[in-house]
């Protein structure tokens, strides 16, 4: 199984187990005493090594934000997006779908209609500043690119795609363009002052997804 699988494997035992406990009367249904509840969980999870090591981060992630943020964590709210986007995506019982070229194409597109700066024209392989002269700008290695589709346009490695600019921006022409990006960094990127991205084989990561600014159904 994937990633994409046991991601939501976790958040499905999570709610089956709050609700077992609700109705065993072991635990009060309300917000409060919900949020505490998964702080608890998550701790659980990770320390008894309960789900594949694939999603070890993510536990981990959620632990330290319910340790220093207690029933405001909002550990619920991000179980329920992760649950309804990952299910839109990835529906159990279906085959995936390829990525394929013309998608990237589209997320380009969609950048360039916005008057963004695009490069996809040059080799990216040392640290590199681009100038923008303030517009916001996206980035695609040439040779990267080649080297990830195959002779039919099939997306078969994983693609850097670097981003200054509104994240909720780019990552709502991703999913409209029918991709599913994961974040690498930030800022620190190969491409100076740009958040690096990847897209994905059959959108199949190894680590959860951007999720968009409001949970919507692909």
């Amino acid at each position: 199984m994937s990633y994409v699988t046991h991601i939501q494997t976790v958040v499905n035992t999570a709610f089956a187990d709050i609700e077992a406990a609700i109705t065993a009367r072991k635990l009060v249904d309300a917000p409060a005493a919900r949020e505490a509840f998964l702080g608890r969980w998550v701790a659980q999870a990770a320390k008894k090594q309960r789900f594949h090591h694939s999603v070890k981060a993510d536990l981990q992630r959620w632990m330290q934000r319910a340790r220093s943020a207690g029933t405001k964590a909002a550990l619920e709210a991000e179980f329920r997006q992760i649950q309804s986007v990952y299910q839109a995506w990835f529906p159990v019982s279906a085959p995936a779908n390829a990525v394929m070229h013309t998608q990237l194409c589209q997320l380009i597109d969609a950048a360039k209609a916005a008057q963004w700066m695009v490069h996809t024209d040059a080799t990216i392989d040392r640290k590199v500043r681009v100038i923008s002269d303030g517009q916001h700008s996206l980035a695609v290695c040439s040779d990267a690119t080649q080297a990830a589709f195959d002779s039919e346009g099939v997306l078969v490695k994983p693609l850097s795609v670097y981003v200054r600019g509104p994240e909720n921006t780019f990552i709502g022409w991703a999913h409209q363009a029918g991709l599913a990006p994961t974040k690498v960094t930030a800022y620190k990127s190969i491409v100076k002052y740009h958040a690096e991205y990847l897209i994905w084989p059959q959108n199949q990561a190894d680590s959860l997804m951007v999720m968009p600014a409001q949970t919507t159904q692909k």
